[in-house]
């Protein structure tokens, strides 16, 4: 991991380091260990840190001590800022947000500190507050091959292959096996996680030029990988290499 210089405050969940010139991050230095969730533990302790740019927020969150809600700086992203956050579609938020910093009630002054910093450095910068044009976090590293129930995914070149085991349906398969998908023809890529042992399944799912407007159930589409507990991360991971690979 590549750690950022500068002044550093270290909070119930996470270290924030603000550099004073433009750039903020946060780490996950045993954070995770006091998570609920076998799934934020996965995430945050694969995660690592997070390296922001002020170019990719459009302003920071400050929850003061006193209150209903834990205190609390939360860094707000740009659109398509990052495809980690693109990828997962606000299923973060639900889990465990990597861009929330919580502080105990006698750091109230630095953190105060800290968000007016940040804020300055925003204005300063005179960062726009739409959609950035091109990714500005860095996707968190990810295996180039990943498994699912019924299908691997693989970068392999420009191309991205499905190869479907032999559980798999002619639905499912209806595409070819293995079947090379260009990357420039994806359109999207959406994860999801498992919602709970009773519930949906995860997946991570690709639209491309092939996508039919009505898509079939996960187990026959062709272009969804449905996740396991143990391979929910990785798909994750991979879902935002992916994602930062294709074009707008």
């Amino acid at each position: 991991m590549e750690a950022l210089s500068g002044d550093e405050l270290r909070g119930r969940n996470a270290v924030l380091v603000w550099d004073g010139l433009g750039t903020v991050q946060l780490r996950y230095e045993g954070a995770w260990i006091k998570q609920k969730s076998t799934l934020t533990k996965m995430v945050l302790k694969k995660l690592g840190h997070r390296t922001i740019p002020v170019e990719a927020l459009t302003g920071v969150d400050l929850v003061m001590p006193g209150g209903t809600e834990d205190p609390t700086i939360r860094l707000l992203l740009r659109d398509r800022a990052d495809p980690l956050l693109t990828v997962a579609g606000g299923q973060l938020d639900e889990l465990i947000d990597p861009y929330r910093f919580d502080f105990d009630s006698d750091q109230w002054l630095l953190a105060d500190y800290y968000a007016q910093e940040i804020r300055t450095s925003i204005a300063l910068h005179q960062v726009p507050p739409g959609p950035a044009d091109r990714w500005l976090v860095e996707p968190p590293p990810a295996p180039d091959r990943i498994k699912g129930q019924l299908v691997k995914l693989a970068l392999e070149g420009s191309d991205l292959v499905f190869d479907y085991g032999f559980g798999a349906s002619k639905a499912k398969k209806s595409y070819g096996d293995p079947w090379r998908l260009p990357l420039a023809e994806v359109r999207a890529v959406e994860w999801a996680p498992i919602t709970n042992m009773w519930g949906s399944n995860g997946y991570l799912r690709i639209t491309s030029t092939h996508t039919p407007t009505e898509r079939p159930k996960a187990v026959d589409d062709p272009e969804t990988l449905i996740t396991d507990p143990l391979a929910e991360t990785d798909a994750l991971f991979f879902g935002a290499k992916l994602r930062s690979l294709i074009n707008w």
